[in-house]
């Protein structure tokens, strides 16, 4: 397959695909693509503002409502973490049913000898993965 970039920063972005049939290779090129244009808002009392998803460390759930973090603060999120789990990019890993990390935010881990995890983020914070999402995590990071 041949492969063109054209950079010019006076030009605004797009891809155009020529293809025979899409394939589900591509289709995951073009979600991803897709999810780069990804805004998610974030609310703190009267102010809203646009998280840029680099900067989000992660996304939990806390007394029915669903929070992103960044090294700026906490903000509210109008989206459901099982809705967020299918718009963020593969950097987010769910690792309970009601948490996602950014998987660039997480500085080790701690393992049991019970196969428990525990990440311990950049910014210090722990959160423990949920039995559950053991085996996936373990994948994802290749241990």
């Amino acid at each position: 397959m041949k492969v063109n970039f054209f950079i010019d920063e006076n030009q605004s972005e797009y891809v155009d695909f020529h293809v025979k049939k899409l394939t589900p290779a591509m289709q995951l090129v073009v979600d991803e693509l897709q999810k780069q244009d990804l805004v998610l808002w974030g609310y703190q009392e009267k102010i809203v503002t646009p998280l840029k998803l680099d900067d989000i460390i992660r996304i939990r759930t806390e007394s029915a409502e669903v929070y992103a973090q960044d090294m700026g603060g906490v903000y509210k999120v109008k989206q459901r973490i099982y809705q967020l789990v299918e718009l963020l990019p593969d950097d987010f890993i769910q690792i309970s049913s009601g948490e996602i990390v950014n998987f660039n935010f997480i500085d080790h881990l701690k393992l049991s000898g019970k196969g428990n995890i525990v990440l311990i983020l950049n910014n210090g914070d722990e959160t423990y993965v949920s039995r559950r999402y053991v085996s996936k995590i373990k994948r994802r990071l290749g241990i």
